[in-house]
């Protein structure tokens, strides 16, 4: 069960990565993973000193996943999966939510692709403004298919080579940054 919990969310991430890389390729949006921030610590604190080891710690809990730049406007973007119906919010950690809220109110875009890993598979896209509106309607942090369907909220496909159609989601989004 603890190697299932860990490798959720590979699959969104896989094809997240595959079209920021199309992206870059093709001049369409400059599109990178974000990673947390390491330091490296002194050879002496290691148990088993070899010539090639290393030990590390994690210095900050790291950016939202993915962050880039598309028509000159900055976007991050986080990636969340659930193998259940219902979405929580739960699944956001305080400082991504955090991160969310800083880059909306510095005028960034900042989104939520959630991943609902059931049958069939589906890609909700969604703006922190939107999450808001949603929380705002609900009154709880636990969202359905049907709910994320009640606010402007995008679904993702997957096109070839195995990608997003992720231009024509922000093309809709920009519209509401307007």
């Amino acid at each position: 069960m603890q190697q299932l919990k860990q490798n959720l969310g590979t699959f969104v991430e896989t094809i997240m990565s595959n079209t920021a890389e199309y992206y870059i390729q093709n001049n369409i949006a400059y599109f990178r993973k974000a990673h947390p921030e390491y330091i490296h610590l002194p050879q002496d604190n290691l148990l088993h000193q070899e010539e090639h080891t290393y030990s590390m710690k994690v210095r900050s809990k790291g950016d939202l996943d993915f962050y880039g730049v598309y028509k000159g406007r900055y976007f991050s973007i986080e990636l969340k999966e659930t193998k259940k119906e219902i979405f929580s919010l739960s699944l956001l950690k305080s400082h991504q939510l955090e991160q969310l809220k800083k880059i909306d109110d510095c005028g960034g875009i900042s989104l939520l692709l959630i991943h609902f890993f059931l049958q069939d598979s589906h890609f909700i896209l969604l703006s922190y403004p939107e999450l808001l509106k949603l929380l705002e309607l609900k009154k709880t942090k636990r969202f359905s298919l049907a709910d994320l369907q009640k606010i402007k909220s995008y679904e993702l496909k997957i096109i070839f080579p195995t990608i997003f159609n992720l231009t024509e989601q922000l093309d809709q989004i920009l519209l509401n940054y307007i």
